[in-house]
């Protein structure tokens, strides 16, 4: 029983870091505008409609989006992950939903009420 003990603290400090920290992975993810996007939001459409790229590495979210813009995001929620920025006039809000299923992308103007969204490739 004395061996059992230590053997089993062991275990669980080995375990504790897996479990604490959520898994490094890369999501890409492809978007559409919302239907009922006004005439000034269609404008950044070739901006959002490519491939935006999600990585979630040593507990840091970054996506990147086409034309090498990195934007880090921080976890609102378990699995969930968002920020703002500014792109040109456009004043964005980012939510990468990694517990949604399948895993979603949502990019929301905030002025406008632009939306675009897009799930896991």
């Amino acid at each position: 029983m004395r061996i059992a003990k230590p053997v089993v603290v062991a275990a669980f400090m080995i375990l504790l870091p897996s479990l604490a920290w959520p898994q490094d992975m890369s999501v890409d993810f492809r978007l559409a505008a919302a239907p009922n996007n006004i005439q000034g939001c269609i404008a950044a459409d070739p901006q959002f409609t490519r491939v935006h790229t999600f990585t979630l590495k040593g507990g840091q979210a970054e996506l990147i989006a086409p034309g090498g813009i990195h934007t880090k995001l921080k976890l609102a929620k378990p699995n969930v992950y968002e920020t703002d920025y500014e792109l040109g006039r456009l004043n964005l809000h980012l939510v990468a939903d990694l517990a949604a299923s399948p895993p979603s992308l949502t990019v929301t103007e905030k002025n406008l009420g632009c939306k675009w969204m897009g799930v896991k490739r």
